[in-house]
Formats: structure tokens, C-alpha cells, sequence
């Protein structure tokens, strides 16, 4: 295995794409910090307007739907907040529809306002078993917010398979497997962004165990951007971890380096934005963490011959919608006598979806 590159100067944070504003935080997210920031917008009309381009009707017109957007998502979110089973996923399935179209009208208005599809389809009538079961894709909110997300297209008719899907659901990684649905698909990552006396690049540190893997397709775009490199002698320090972080960490070494003039120089600062862009063209299998253990997720994607880009959000979103139509049309599927073990599955969804068990904020 290749030696890893010495670090005379680090920088620790979240792996996110670079383009975009990213706002610190002086407390660990939680659920009531999240709410509250995003009530702001839809309450006061200058962090609402800031939103949106155009003149000043249009930005009036544009905010109108987006705070009523934003309010039946709040609503249906606390009200799910009080269902402790897996009926919650009905109200949860609404909070994330409207958070969705709120995120949309920024970028594509006239698809949300008015009349717009789910996105997803499924017949309740034909399910079998949450093993076998799987989404297609349609017109409306969720292959809109693929798009936006990932930037990737998602043609009409994919087949979204359930299994899948929830192996792409971090929080969900003991529950899948107490019911025989495998290991999870999702890992943690760290992220530095280093540098010597002449060039800079990033170094990611990746959570796994003997049981995680990545498709061909997957391993093929990784290994682009990265290379596999030895544990750095000093890497608990440099990522900011303690003595008793585990030794199940694989480190990922950006291929290409950038120069600069030298430490303590603005050429450094180019130098290191240049290696964050760089590490950002894997995006396809990265997300920015919703945890604060991790900087990032790292999703495969969802067909191991092919990329097909599932980060977690999308995934949470996806299996949302196909427990809320269950709950809708076939609650028997859940009934905790005749499928325990899709009752105790779901019932977890709908705990972490709200993120009550650990306090942190709304998945997605």
C-alpha cells in the first residue's frame, strides 16, 4: 500500500459541494435548531425574499408559496413528532413533500405551484414483502428533487428497489440487518483538507467494516479521484479524534495534488479550495453528513454495475413514501403479528426520520 503524503497543515471540516455557502454553528444541530431556522424563513420577509431572484412582486409571489409550504411541513412534522409507531410515516411522507417543494421553488417554480405528482409510484394492492417491493419512477416532486440534488436526471420508469434503498439509510444499519435485509451500504467519512511546504489535497478517512462494500461502478469512480494510501502516523490527531476512535478506518488520498507558494501564503488558500473542488467530483457517492460523528456520507450507487448516484436524504425520502402508502392503503403489511418483522422496521423509520432517538435534526 502507497505511503501517505506528510501533512505540515490540515484543515478539519465538513466534505460538501464548494460552490455553496456553508454557515457555522456554535452548537450541535438539532431538531429545534433546524426548525427554527427554517420557521425564520417563512416568518420574516427579508430572509424570506433573500431566497429568490426577480423583482420585487415576483419575490412577494414566490414567498407566499414557499412559507405555506414551509408551514404545512412544520406542522406535519410535529405532528409526527407524536406518533411513536409506523403511522407516523403518513405525516412524516407530507412534511418531506412540502420541505421539498418549498427547496424547489428557488430553482424550478412553475414545477411545484399548482397541481404536481409525487414523483414515485407504487401499488399498495401488489406488495409482497418489503424484500421484494420497489418504486417507480414518474413525473413530479421526487425526480425534481433528484435532479436538483444530484444533478443527474433520473429517467422515468427506474426501478427503486426497497432493499436497496434502506441499506442506503445510515441510521437504519442494525434494524436491516436484525431482519435479514443485509449490511448497510452507507459510511461515515472524515475529511482534511492537507497541505506541505509546495502543494495541497485532501485526505478522507472512511468508517467501515468487514462487511461493507461498493459496487464495481462505484469502486471504478472512487478510485479516479483517490487512491488507497496507509493510516497517516498521526491521523487520530489530524482528523481531531480521540485515542478511542476504532482502527476500522480505510484512508483515501486525493491522486491529484495543487501547488502553492508556499505556508501561510493566499496561494495556499487557492491551493486548498482547488483540492476541496477536486474531492468534490465524487460527489455521486457523497453527501454532506446529517450526523455530527461524520463530515460526509459515503453512498454507493444504487445499481453496483452502473451509477446511479442514492445519497441518504433521497433514500430517506423514497422509503417515506412507500410506508405511507402502505399505511394509507395496506396497513396489514405492518400488522406486528403477521409481519413483525416489517412492523419493527418501520416503526424505526419513523423514529429516526424524526431523529427523536438521538435528537438531532429532520432527516433530508
Amino acid at each position: 500500500m502507497i505511503a501517505p503524503r506528510a501533512i505540515q497543515y490540515w484543515i478539519v471540516g465538513p466534505l460538501h459541494d464548494p460552490s455553496m455557502k456553508v454557515s457555522a454553528l456554535h452548537d450541535r444541530p438539532s431538531a429545534p435548531a433546524l426548525l427554527e431556522s427554517l420557521r425564520t424563513g417563512a416568518e420574516l420577509q427579508s430572509v424570506g425574499h433573500a431566497r429568490f431572484s426577480g423583482s420585487r412582486t415576483h419575490r412577494s409571489n414566490l414567498w407566499l408559496e414557499y412559507r405555506n409550504f414551509l408551514r404545512q411541513a412544520l406542522s406535519h412534522y410535529q405532528a409526527a413528532l407524536g406518533v411513536d409507531n409506523r403511522s407516523a410515516a403518513l405525516l412524516s411522507y407530507y412534511a418531506m413533500l412540502n420541505f421539498a417543494k418549498a427547496e424547489l421553488l428557488s430553482v424550478n417554480p412553475t414545477a411545484v405551484r399548482g397541481a404536481v405528482g409525487h414523483g414515485l409510484h407504487f401499488s399498495p394492492t401488489r406488495a409482497r414483502s418489503v424484500a421484494g417491493d420497489a418504486l417507480t419512477v414518474t413525473d413530479g416532486v421526487f425526480r425534481l428533487l433528484y435532479e436538483h440534488r444530484t444533478g443527474h436526471a433520473l429517467p422515468l420508469s427506474t426501478r427503486l428497489p426497497i432493499r436497496r434503498l434502506l441499506a442506503r439509510i445510515p441510521e437504519m444499519e442494525s434494524q436491516i440487518r436484525d431482519v435479514g435485509l443485509g449490511p448497510t451500504k452507507v459510511a461515515g467519512v472524515l475529511n482534511v483538507t492537507a497541505a506541505d511546504s509546495s502543494s495541497a489535497w485532501t485526505l478522507l478517512a472512511i468508517d467501515r467494516d468487514n462487511t461493507f462494500s461498493m459496487g464495481t461502478a462505484s469502486v471504478r469512480l472512487l478510485a479516479r479521484i483517490f487512491q488507497t494510501v496507509e493510516a497517516p502516523p498521526t491521523w487520530r490527531h489530524v482528523f481531531g479524534l480521540s485515542v478511542r476512535a476504532a482502527d476500522a478506518v480505510s484512508f483515501y488520498e486525493s491522486r491529484i495534488k495543487f501547488p502553492h507558494d508556499g505556508l501561510g501564503t493566499s496561494s495556499l488558500g487557492h491551493a486548498m479550495r482547488a483540492a476541496q473542488v477536486d474531492a468534490w467530483r465524487a460527489r455521486d457517492l457523497l453527501e454532506p453528513s446529517t450526523s455530527a460523528a461524520f463530515d460526509a456520507w459515503l453512498s454507493p450507487s444504487l445499481y453496483g454495475a452502473r451509477i446511479l448516484p442514492m445519497p441518504p436524504s433521497l433514500a430517506r425520502y423514497a422509503v417515506t413514501y412507500y410506508a405511507s402508502s402502505l399505511v394509507r392503503y395496506r396497513p396489514s403489511m405492518f400488522d406486528a403479528q403477521v409481519s413483525p418483522e416489517h412492523a419493527y422496521l418501520f416503526d424505526a423509520l419513523g423514529a429516526w426520520v424524526g431523529n427523536r432517538r438521538q435528537g438531532g435534526s429532520p432527516a433530508g
